[in-house]
């Protein structure tokens, strides 16, 4: 057990172990170039602008050779070790 910073306590809510904070701020990040730099205006194409930056993600990560619980299920990387927060 470890003491968690702020960023760590907002990455604690997860689904399928994967933080929702990262994907909502990930996928937050991909609409607002989407929106502003590359000019989607239509549902389908922020669709695929979606798809896009998940994969690119995934590629970024593994060349940075950090590891994430995408990457493990997509079968790209070991699975990433977690340290756990001490609870107050």
């Amino acid at each position: 057990m470890t003491d968690c910073s702020f960023l760590d306590r907002l990455r604690e809510p997860k689904i399928f172990d994967m933080s929702m904070f990262d994907w909502f701020s990930s996928l937050f990040g991909a609409y607002l170039i989407g929106k502003y730099f590359l000019n989607l205006t239509s549902i389908f194409s922020y669709s695929i602008w979606m798809v896009v930056w998940t994969f690119l993600g995934v590629y970024v990560h593994y060349l940075l050779g950090v590891h994430t619980m995408l990457g493990y299920y997509l079968g790209v990387n070991p699975k990433p070790i977690r340290k756990k927060c001490e609870t107050n």
